[in-house]
């Protein structure tokens, strides 16, 4: 999602630079990222994932990310509390543009937001994610209208940003 983003945005005249970062070892420590954030030393930051899908065994009351109900926005989980403001953002952006979305709040769970959030002077964070079935295994199910909207989403926001904007997270 991130390179389809990055490639899309890549021709647009925008009113921020724009930087696509892939990480490795999340889930040895958020290794990667580390590396990454310290390297880039961004002002603000869109980490996207793919996220557990939870639509198999839980009522539709409890669903947090099920599949074909568009891309995940991550309020919060045990790592990271995302910046309440760029969340708010990015879901205007999302109603404003008719783009699907489920919020979710987890108890459990983590992702690179957690070390980019607390970055140097603290990097206003949100996570985006694709939800997915059967994470971590080896037969992972996704759905392509979920990963088409998180890519829209995400040139939505970027396209949405200005140095005010980004100043007022």
């Amino acid at each position: 999602a991130m390179l389809q983003a990055v490639k899309d945005l890549a021709l647009s005249d925008l009113d921020v630079n724009v930087t696509g970062v892939m990480s490795t070892q999340e889930e040895l420590g958020l290794r990667g990222i580390k590396v990454a954030v310290s390297k880039v030393n961004p002002d603000i930051a869109i980490a996207l994932e793919g996220t557990p899908a939870d639509d198999t065994f839980n009522s539709n009351d409890f669903i947090q990310a099920g599949l074909k109900k568009g891309p995940q926005i991550r309020h919060v989980d045990r790592s990271v509390l995302c910046n309440p403001r760029f969340v708010n953002f990015a879901v205007e952006v999302a109603e404003k543009n008719n783009i699907p979305f489920q919020e979710a709040v987890r108890s459990g769970g983590g992702n690179n937001g957690a070390v980019i959030t607390l970055h140097d002077r603290g990097i206003p964070t949100i996570t985006l994610g694709v939800p997915v079935r059967y994470i971590h295994s080896h037969h992972c199910i996704a759905s392509v209208q979920d990963f088409k909207n998180t890519v829209r989403w995400c040139k939505k926001i970027v396209e949405s940003l200005s140095v005010d904007i980004i100043e007022s997270f």
